[in-house]
Formats: structure tokens, sequence, C-alpha cells
């Protein structure tokens, strides 16, 4: 095998050695580009961030940790099997339906949301950040408003729950399906061209970054459901490892024909 192909597979490699063993979000960073004004985000930061020397001259750079919890003053979702929490007593007074406004805006936030997952199950790796950085502003508005219909509106959490549970087990059953599809992926026969290797294991490669992407977002939405998820996803780490080593040794030990 000729050199360049042999650091192809090392390079592939590693990347799941370090990336989806470790089945963690990335953190993200968003600017504003000075000269375009669109919005930029990235899994690394920019050259300037932690330079005291750059970043006064550089745009503000905002950090968001994998899994960023709700913003101050805001809640994360109620559990649906906690008992209703007792409202505030000048809530209490509060006697008029919830605003309409607030709960068309919940419904529209809770469509992006579900339609964010999905294009996740998708995405192309350079889009996943951008998606992903839009979902987590869906859920964190998300969140603001379910607080506000709790206070003037508590009896009709149960039916928000339900909704809300509903977009979960939507974006649940894409990862089910991934899964499926990661598992009935066949490892090469021994003896396989290199090149038919690689293109192999390179479409594995997409599969689980998408795959990744879906399940850092349940992470988002679904934080109590986080260690099982682990759990099922180190299972499978160990599988693919165990499958594949092999084979891509071989082929890297190949002569070049």
């Amino acid at each position: 095998m000729n050199f360049a192909l042999t650091m192809r597979f090392s390079a592939v490699w590693a990347l799941l050695l370090c990336v989806w063993a470790n089945h963690a979000a990335a953190d993200l960073y968003r600017w504003v580009d000075p000269e375009t004004g669109s919005v930029k985000f990235s899994s690394y930061p920019p050259p300037w961030f932690g330079d005291a020397a750059k970043v006064p001259r550089a745009p503000k750079v905002e950090h968001i940790p994998a899994g960023k919890p709700a913003a101050a003053g805001e809640e994360p979702l109620p559990d649906a099997k906690a008992p209703p929490k007792p409202l505030p007593e000048a809530a209490g007074k509060l006697q008029a339906p919830a605003s309409s406004s607030q709960e068309e805006r919940r419904k529209s936030l809770l469509k992006q949301i579900a339609a964010n997952g999905a294009a996740l199950a998708t995405s192309k790796p350079e889009e996943g950040a951008r998606i992903y950085a839009d979902l987590a502003e869906r859920v964190r508005e998300y969140n603001s408003t379910e607080l506000f219909l709790m206070q003037v509106d508590a009896g009709g959490e149960g039916a928000r729950r339900a909704e809300w549970n509903e977009v979960l087990t939507g974006i649940d059953g894409r990862r089910r399906k991934m899964l499926e599809q990661i598992s009935e992926i066949r490892v090469p026969a021994e003896g396989s061209s290199p090149e038919s290797v690689r293109a192999g294991w390179l479409d594995l490669g997409r599969l689980l970054a998408s795959f990744n992407s879906v399940d850092n977002a349940l992470k988002l939405l679904d934080p109590k459901g986080a260690p099982a998820r682990d759990a099922e996803q180190a299972g499978l780490t160990e599988r693919i490892m165990r499958q594949w080593k092999p084979i891509l040794d071989a082929s890297l030990r190949r002569p070049a024909q």
C-alpha cells in the first residue's frame, strides 16, 4: 500500500478512537465575522480565542459547552413523573388562560426542535455544528416558554409534556434506526483490496458521525437517559473496534500492488 493511503487509513482510525470512543459532544464556538456580518460556528476555537493580546481587536467569541445547561433564570423541562411544583403566591392568583402568543411560540419551537433532530441524522459533519447550536438555542427558548406557561396554565402541563415526549420519541427512533444501519454494515472479507476496505470504513465513519450528532442532541433533550445510551454506545464502539481493527491492520501491512 502506498504511503498516502496508509496515512489516510491511520488518520481515520485515530479519528474513530479519539472521537467515537469518547462519544462526547464537542464544545462549540460562535462569533460574528466582521467582514460579512455572518454568524460563524466551529468545533475549534478561533486563533485569537484566549489570546490576551489578540482578543481586544478580534470579534467576541461565545463558547458553548457541550450539553450546555439552561441559562440563568431558566429551568430544564420538568420531570413527567415528578409531582407538580407549587406555584408562587403571585402566580397562583393568575386565573387567565395561557397567553396564546406564548403557546403558539412553544408549538413553533417544538417543530423546530423536531426538525433539528431530523436534520442531524442526515447532516454532513460541517453542518452538524451549526444545527446543534441552533437546536441548543431552541431548547433554551422552549424551557423559558414552558416555565412561563407553568405559571399561568399549570393544568396544561400534562398535555405539553406529552407533545414534548412525542418529539423526543421521534428523535430517539431515528437513533435506533441508525443503530440498525451501523449493525448491518459488514466488515470486508479477508484479502479485500485496501481501496474497498477504505471505502467501507469511510462509509461507516460518516454514519457514526451522524449517529454521534443525534446522540448528542438527545443528551441535550433527555439528560436523564444519557447513561443508558452511553452504555449502549460503549458496547457498540467495542464491537466495531474488535471487528474492524484486524482487517484495517492487515490492509495497512499489505504491500503496494
